[in-house]
């Protein structure tokens, strides 16, 4: 019978090496355990592990070990250098009777090193993105090129069919033995090429309306298509067509022609991008292409390419926006903006021949402003006003014939503005703006500032869906805010361990995830983003705490109101109303055809402001304490009865022009309205009756008057609105003088 024994106690470990490497790469155990060999630098120790005895090997001064695998068979050590040779070692376990061979193929350092299961063959790999497989016996070797990006590790399976190979861009790949690729498993693209630049993602992040993904940068020259909602790359778009070239020394490594640029218009049916490549020494390449999806291959197709669109650096390329509120039949158009000092108005037309039929993007219109470099460009959310960065100044153009609007300048900053962006929906009459150490809401109605904040922008983006906007600092806070409201309605401090490069909102459908949660603002689209350590993030709710602070703990913007007479009024108002009951302190809305009208237009098209400000501060007046009581008992006798309806004692008169919505006239005075009470309860003086009959055709006159009035109020407020800009201050002063004069009467009345 066999006795099993137990042992006391944590089982012991024995160190075998002192300072290793944390690259498993360099160090490996033979076969059965029968020894343990470890590379550091220029000594590879090989240790017989039931001896533990060390032996030492070295190489020459100017080589340095990098990788090690060990033969199945126990008879061979490969090892990698830094200049691309291999040295196969046998007899290995003795210092001085040690042979070693040299294979050489790579030109340079190998990352990796990998035996078959039955030790024929040796497979290799490095930055120079080839696989290659060794037979040492007969010098024959295999190759497998252009793999995309520099191989980690290589793998091979039980049955010697397949390997796996892990790239340096987060990609694994399943190949054969004779280097047929079966399978790819690959998430979000990495890009190797770091050192590079600052930025590893030069195109930032965008959204693709047609499959729902996000698109950033991938491999060298392509832009990848990554869906949040599966978890998964969907396919890699090849934009420059040009195999990345590994450089000849890892010190200086190549420069690779890049996408800088990368935009889709409002359905997905249009790309637009630009490749830059810039070496110091030669002359810069970027061409600005445009492409067409093509349903039937299920991508894009090159449709437009332009070379040299700009002389320096490009660092926008936007698509008109098509929403709701656009002008049906709008034209497509793209604009691009750089460091020349240029903007350019891109255009689809028609390019059609005896051929085919075919559209094609022309250039339409060049804009600047005081020779100034241009910066970032947007469209307002309908598409009929484009802002563009000059310096200091945000300019506002028409697109269609690419005329100056306005200019937009603070004079107490004189930084230059680094983002614009449009606000949506009831934020759309707002324009944000960043510079180094401020964040500025304008109003396009009166060209002023809303409100400003001192903080450090980084990064700002804004929901399609609603007036949502993001803004990241530079110490990586996030805070969610409506341009209209200077306190954010989300914030977090430090939402990634390093810098913020892009953000976007990515629609979805799991509103009621977010429902009266502090994350309600993504009910419509959720809030992306990448830092510089190439992470995708995400801001969603935790299971047991929530993710954001506490209304308290919500770090406010500094509002800097500017002082008007309105604004001094309403604060004003405010304060008084303030003690009163609670009636009092109800929020009046405007309404009427007016008001409506008003917010529904686009509001560059509005008229002045001084004309519009006496109409909305009478719809916001709340009546007195006599004439509401007075409402009120005149409300009690209109429930009487159906018969007293027809015959009350007042008429009201509602001002559907917004002129003074909320205002009631009386047209009878009191005592007409005793003595028709009077005649109700059937007096038999006929005296009453007469004089109630007489007071009932007044009170019909007086209101087919006011009808009138009003009606006519109502046709030269559509007169107005046929003009849109072309009517002046003077015309609607002559227009509604006399409409005031009667106003003013029945308001004293």
């Amino acid at each position: 019978m066999m006795t099993i024994k137990k042992l006391k106690g944590p089982p012991r470990s024995t160190c075998l090496f002192q300072r290793c490497s944390n690259d498993v790469g360099k160090a490996c155990i033979g076969p059965k355990g029968s020894y343990c060999v470890m590379v550091n630098k220029k000594e590879m120790i090989v240790k017989n592990l039931p001896k533990n005895k060390p032996v030492k090997h070295r190489i020459d001064r100017k080589q340095e070990f990098t990788c090690v695998a060990g033969n199945p068979n126990g008879q061979c050590i490969a090892t990698g250098c830094n200049d691309g040779k291999i040295f196969l070692w046998y007899n290995f376990l003795s210092e001085d009777r040690a042979v070693k061979t040299v294979l050489h193929w790579h030109s340079l350092a190998l990352r990796e090193l990998c035996y078959t299961q039955d030790g024929s063959y040796l497979l290799s790999g490095g930055h120079e993105c080839v696989l290659v497989k060794w037979h040492p016996e007969s010098s024959y070797k295999d190759y497998m090129p252009r793999l995309g990006a520099p191989l980690n590790h290589i793998v091979c399976s039980p049955n010697n069919l397949l390997y796996a190979t892990c790239l340096n861009d987060n990609v694994i790949q399943l190949v054969t033995s004779n280097f047929d690729i079966q399978n790819v498993y690959q998430g979000l693209t990495r890009s190797p090429h770091v050192s590079n630049t600052s930025n590893p993602f030069p195109a930032g992040v965008t959204y693709d309306p047609r499959s729902e993904a996000l698109v950033l940068n991938g491999k060298p020259g392509h832009i990848q298509f990554y869906s949040v909602q599966e978890d998964k790359q969907l396919y890699n778009l090849d934009i420059v067509c040009q195999n990345y070239i590994s450089p000849e020394n890892l010190n200086t490594p190549l420069e690779v022609t890049e996408v800088i640029q990368a935009s889709f218009d409002s359905n997905g049916e249009w790309l637009a991008t630009i490749e830059y490549w810039n070496d110091g020494v030669m002359t810069p390449e970027m061409r600005l292409k445009f492409w067409q999806f093509n349903t039937e291959k299920q991508s894009f197709v090159l449709n437009t390419s332009v070379e040299m669109p700009h002389e320096d650096t490009v660092h926008s390329l936007v698509f008109r926006p098509v929403s709701s509120t656009s002008t049906p039949g709008m034209q497509h158009m793209a604009v691009t903006s750089s460091s020349d000092g240029k903007f350019k108005i891109w255009a689809l037309v028609d390019d059609t021949d005896i051929y085919r039929s075919n559209r094609k993007w022309t250039c339409e219109s060049v804009g600047f402003y005081r020779n100034l470099p241009a910066g970032k460009a947007a469209f307002s959310e309908d598409g009929s006003l484009l802002a563009v960065l000059f310096g200091s100044c945000i300019t506002v153009w028409n697109p269609e014939n690419n005329l100056f609007k306005v200019a937009l300048h603070n004079t107490m900053l004189q930084d230059t503005v680094k983002h614009v962006v449009f606000g949506n929906h009831g934020s759309s009459h707002c324009l944000v703006s960043t510079t180094e150490k401020t964040l500025t809401v304008w109003s396009l109605i009166s060209c002023s500032v809303l409100w400003s904040a001192s903080t450090q922008i980084v990064c700002l983006t804004k929901d399609p869906l609603t007036d949502i906007v993001a803004a990241f600092t530079s110490s990586r806070d996030l805070f969610v805010f409506r341009p209209i409201d200077p306190t954010p309605l989300f914030s977090h401090a430090e939402v990634s361990d390093s810098t913020i490069l892009s953000a976007a909102f990515v629609p979805h459908s799991k509103k009621s995830l977010y429902e009266k949660t502090t994350l309600s603002w993504q009910s419509q689209s959720e809030l992306y983003f990448l830092n510089k350590d190439q992470e995708l993030l995400a801001v969603s709710m935790e299971t047991d705490r929530k993710l954001a602070k506490k209304k308290e703990d919500v770090v406010s913007f500094e509002q800097n109101l500017p002082q008007s007479a309105l604004s001094l009024l309403m604060s004003h108002h405010s304060n008084k109303l303030r003690p009163h009951s609670s009636l009092n302190k109800v929020a009046r809305q405007p309404d009427g055809k007016f008001m409506k009208e008003m917010f529904s237009s686009a509001p560059h098209v509005q008229p002045s402001v001084t004309t519009l400000c006496q109409p909305f501060i009478q719809s916001l007046m709340i009546l007195s304490e006599e004439r509401r009581k007075q409402g009120q008992n005149d409300s009690d006798d209109d429930d009487l009865s159906e018969e007293e309806d027809d015959i009350r004692p007042y008429q009201t008169v509602s001002l559907d022009s917004g002129l003074e919505s909320d205002m009631e006239v009386d047209t009878v005075d009191t005592q007409s309205v005793e003595v028709i009470n009077n005649s109700k309860l059937q007096t038999e003086s006929d005296s009453d009756e007469n004089e109630a009959a007489v007071l009932i055709k007044k009170k019909t006159k007086n209101k087919l008057r006011n009808e009138t009035t009003v009606t006519a109020i109502c046709e030269k407020l559509d007169k107005v609105k046929m003009f849109e800009e072309k009517v002046t201050d003077e015309d609607l002063q002559e227009i509604f003088t006399q409409d005031y004069s009667w106003f003013s009467s029945s308001s004293k009345t």
